[in-house]
């Protein structure tokens, strides 16, 4: 049972390293062009998505009062080489549409130069699920003579999701210079679990049952603000932005072990085993990093090249949330430990991104991004079954390229493309099916490689019959020119 055992854990360990991008802050990108050119329009942004990347530029913007990028469709697929050794290889595909961004411009009445932007956008949205079940007759426990039926069935969680609502305001200080502010109010809920349910059924119907369970959630609520500043020279456009850490408000977590072993006499030295312990109201604290960004945009001709880059602070290695140490219920000298750490590396993340103009209704884009991870190498993962566990977990960078073409109908927006994140990591293999039985099963210097590929196929679109509404309801604001 223990080799089995080690299985189970082993198989956990390689599916949820791979769909961790909570160690990266570049992966979603917001607005309809703002997307094409993979977010390097902190100089130049020309729609909504101001309200993330630079809400100074919401006071030079025209012709967009709401702005709807929910049709955003994704393609996840996840290849592990030699995830068991010998060639034997893994692989997982999924495909789902993902909100990124719904945003709307209006104006007061009595601010008659001041400028107001509202949003809801997605800074995180992933939910991988991964369940692998089989049953077999053959000689698994090496302690019973014979075959013997087994079953196993595996499963690992990995959620996150982070919605951030906004508030904009922008302010002309002069024809050529803004400033501006967006208030956000940040919702960040992250799952992450694994569970083994395992049993065996010997020749002389003795049965053996091990099962293994360890989950822990948490949900963090609070305010962070993105200060910007937008100059335009000949030819240039220029922004400068600055995002607060996040002041928390409320935040607590959760956490669950089980673990239950039922053997069957002789098979090994594990004896029986009943530990549990569920937690809850856990305090939690969570640190976010400064940023400081820059871009530009430049005109040539009826062309624009964009350019941005951004510094994100790192974060000393700091406790977010512990349990409190149980006692297995059936082994008093077993004490079990769970700590959630946090660390990030300070990171710099920059694209470009062209605009090209080919006619008055079509204009084609094309971009590309780097967006590298703030995790370390050697991160305690939550499926080694540490005391310790980082909140991170995919060390690899990213990398992004993206294009499409914007159709414009007397302001009436649709926006087509396609954009594309890729990576490549090895990861562990601490288990090994070879095919000549005299190779080693468990040989840790081993690695399986990883390649995840995310593609999204994005039509959005803008439409300005709300600008006439919203101008009703402000009792006649002042258009924009």
């Amino acid at each position: 049972m223990k080799r089995i055992r080690a299985f189970g854990v082993a198989a956990i360990f390689i599916t949820v390293n791979l769909y961790g991008q909570d160690s990266h802050y570049w992966t979603q990108q917001y607005g309809t062009k703002s997307m094409l050119l993979s977010g390097s329009v902190i100089g130049g942004v020309e729609d909504l998505g101001a309200v993330y990347y630079n809400p100074a530029r919401l006071s030079v913007i025209t012709g967009t009062s709401f702005l709807l990028s929910a049709n955003v469709y994704e393609l996840n697929s996840i290849k592990v080489a030699d995830a068991f050794g010998s060639s034997k290889n893994a692989s997982s595909t999924t495909f789902r549409g993902v909100p990124t961004l719904a945003a709307g411009s209006f104006k007061i009445k009595w601010l008659p130069k001041h400028y107001f932007a509202y949003a809801i956008l997605t800074r995180q949205n992933s939910d991988f699920n991964f369940t692998y079940e089989n049953e077999v007759y053959q000689d698994v426990l090496a302690g019973l003579p014979g075959n013997e039926h087994f079953g196993a069935k595996i499963n690992a969680q990995n959620s996150s999701s982070q919605q951030w609502t906004g508030i904009s305001w922008a302010y002309p200080i002069s024809p050529k210079f803004s400033v501006g502010v967006t208030t956000n109010f940040s919702i960040n809920k992250q799952n992450k679990g694994s569970s083994i349910d395992l049993q065996a059924l010997s020749q002389s119907n003795e049965v053996a049952i091990y099962r293994y369970n360890r989950n822990y959630s948490y949900s963090q609520n609070g305010f962070l603000w993105k200060i910007g500043a937008s100059g335009e020279l000949k030819n240039w456009l220029l922004g400068l932005t600055i995002t607060t850490p996040l002041l928390p408000i409320t935040g607590n977590g959760t956490y669950q072990y089980q673990e239950f072993y039922s053997p069957i006499p002789g098979i090994g030295p594990a004896p029986a085993t009943y530990s549990t312990s569920k937690q809850s109201g856990l305090a939690l604290k969570y640190k976010s990093p400064w940023s400081v960004g820059f871009g530009a945009s430049r005109k040539i001709g009826k062309n624009k090249i964009h350019f941005s880059a951004e510094w994100f602070s790192g974060i000393q290695k700091y406790t977010m949330m512990s349990a409190v140490d149980h006692i297995s219920q059936s082994n008093t000298s077993d004490t079990i430990r769970f700590h959630l750490v946090d660390n990030v590396r300070s990171v710099v993340n920059a694209g470009i991104g062209a605009e090209f103009y080919i006619n008055k209704r079509i204009s084609g884009f094309a971009s590309f991004s780097s967006d590298f991870s703030t995790a370390d190498s050697d991160l305690a993962h939550f499926s080694d079954r540490k005391p310790e566990t980082n909140n991170s977990t995919w060390s690899a960078d990213f990398y992004h390229v993206g294009g499409g073409f914007v159709l414009d109908f007397n302001g009436a927006a649709v926006t087509l493309g396609v954009t594309h994140t890729g990576a490549n990591m090895a990861i562990p293999r601490p288990v090994n099916f070879p095919d000549d039985p005299s190779q080693p099963i468990f040989n840790s210097g081993s690695t399986a490689d990883v390649r995840w590929d995310r593609w999204r196929f994005v039509f959005s679109f803008s439409f300005p019959f709300l600008k006439n509404y919203t101008k009703k309801l402000t009792d006649g604001g002042e258009e924009k020119k």
